[in-house]
């Protein structure tokens, strides 16, 4: 027996940042858009009108889809190019297009690839609602381009666009592009090869994906002594933007981490912190335990993460959003 409509439950996914962006196509006869272009149709210029119904639309995708969350847009932009016609293949009318691109953002548990179709699905329909009188077989075609964000990570279509690449922004570039960062695993038992060290591989990753240069990485037991004689070599030797531990940040008996990062600080951050904690324990309660800090050596800052996996996850999703302007703060830009 099929299972019953329902939603997915986001309830334990973090934030993150997505992305998408669709494209749709309008085909027809080009003296129709070409008037259409012009805003010489008896409704008058319709390119506008098509961008704000896209917008509008991408606002209200959760009320006309009914097992999509609503969730909080950031931006939607539409934009609309009218390419070169298409010459005739055989014997058919000549074609003329109007392509019409796309673009969400947010910053939340699931991605906005519907709203991006949705915006650019409505915009060329409202064309078409333009231009049906003068060319009711004009064809419209709709497709994701390009996703990103969340677990799933990075998605662009194979095959060729039929229009040019989106024009570059700001907001693309990667979040540490030009940071030098240093990682250093504090764990007794993958010190000892007893397994492997998947939070530290997994933050080098993200740095990596974040445009940073991982500049060092280091595997050491709990041992407070080894640990601050390895920070203040890591800032003296290599001059790193930001240090990342993980791991020892909890109640056990050998946790040091948080005491041996504060030997070596000579400024706190616990906003940082707080913050990290404040975040996610919405979704793990276990997150009040930690004892977490980080703060500023020299030009360093250092931030202690937990040593699961899953949390590390959950943390770098949340330390997006602060480490970027952090990083400038310390290096001495404007606030």
């Amino acid at each position: 027996m099929p299972m019953s409509p329902r939603m997915v439950d986001l309830g334990q996914k973090a934030e993150t940042q997505r992305f998408a962006e669709a494209e749709a196509v309008i085909q027809g006869a080009p003296e129709v858009l070409d008037a259409l272009w012009a805003g010489q149709l008896p409704k008058g210029e319709a390119r506008s009108a098509a961008q704000i119904a896209g917008i509008l639309a991408a606002k209200r995708t959760p009320e006309l889809l009914p097992m999509c969350h609503p969730i909080r847009l950031d931006s939607v932009e539409v934009e609309l190019s009218r390419p070169p016609d298409l010459s005739p293949i055989h014997g058919e009318p000549q074609k003329g297009s109007i392509h019409i691109r796309a673009r969400a953002r947010t910053h939340d548990r699931t991605g906005v690839e519907m709203e991006a179709l949705m915006a650019a699905a409505i915009a060329a329909l409202t064309l078409y609602d333009w231009a049906k009188s003068y060319d009711p077989a004009m064809e419209i075609t709709v497709r994701l381009v390009h996703k990103s964000g969340g677990k799933s990570g990075t998605w662009t279509r194979p095959e060729p666009f039929d229009t040019p690449s989106p024009r570059p922004s700001s907001s693309d570039t990667p979040l540490l592009t030009g940071v030098r960062a240093a990682v250093i695993t504090c764990s007794d038992r993958a010190s000892q090869g007893l397994y492997e060290d998947r939070s530290g591989a997994l933050i080098r990753d993200w740095l990596q994906q974040q445009g940073a240069e991982v500049v060092a990485s280091r595997l050491l037991p709990d041992e407070k002594e080894t640990l601050v004689s390895e920070l203040q070599r890591l800032v003296e030797a290599h001059h790193p933007d930001l240090i990342l531990t993980t791991g020892g940040t909890g109640l056990g008996p050998r946790d040091c981490v948080p005491e041996a990062t504060r030997a070596v600080i000579e400024r706190e951050a616990p906003g940082i912190t707080e913050w990290l904690r404040l975040r996610t324990a919405r979704r793990q309660p276990l997150a009040a335990l930690s004892r977490a800090v980080a703060g500023i050596r020299a030009n360093t800052l250092i931030v202690n993460l937990p040593g699961s996996p899953r949390a590390v996850e959950e943390h770098l999703t949340e330390l997006a959003t602060l480490l970027p302007h952090a990083i400038e703060m310390v290096r001495g830009g404007a606030h």
